[in-house]
């Protein structure tokens, strides 16, 4: 690759950064170019960016942004997803980690904290913003719902 290559890039990654709540680092040793391509499409909606990036051309793009201390994760040959919806991407991180052994989660850091792959799995059995909203909705409409029952039985009498 050559210098104006590798500035394009950086420079490229340093963008993707900007938009980002979250970035994971995984090992992907051992994955077919399928596996890759399937994981690739299942964190499509969720990411700016999935790459397989050197290592030291993604410590460069990393320096001098929030998620700096994310270079110490990188030490072999990793993959990075830049995530603008983070919790849903350590979902499908630890889904498809547990199925293909060939994947593994390193960690991450979204927010104010660095993660490893146990903050990364702990952050996966949390549930969606989706999910928390349509619980609060349902405990919100259920005194409601319960009312308008008393009363149609009521009526009935």
């Amino acid at each position: 690759m050559r210098r104006e290559e590798k500035s394009d890039l950086i420079s490229a990654l340093q963008s993707s950064l900007k938009e980002a709540n979250g970035i994971f680092v995984v090992e992907n040793h051992g994955l077919t170019v399928k596996e890759l391509e399937e994981l690739r499409n299942e964190l499509r909606p969720m990411v700016s960016l999935f790459k397989v990036v050197k290592n030291r051309l993604m410590k460069l793009a990393l320096k001098d942004t929030d998620f700096e201390p994310v270079s110490e994760l990188m030490k072999r040959p990793t993959a990075v997803a830049v995530a603008t919806d983070a919790l849903a991407v350590t979902k499908v991180l630890a889904k498809f980690a547990e199925a293909h052994q060939n994947l593994t989660i390193v960690g991450g850091k979204m927010d104010a904290e660095l993660l490893d792959v146990n903050g990364v799995v702990q952050l996966s059995k949390l549930p969606s913003l989706l999910e928390i909203r349509s619980t609060i909705a349902r405990i919100l409409v259920e005194p409601a719902s319960r009312l308008a029952r008393v009363s149609a039985e009521y009526g009935k009498k």
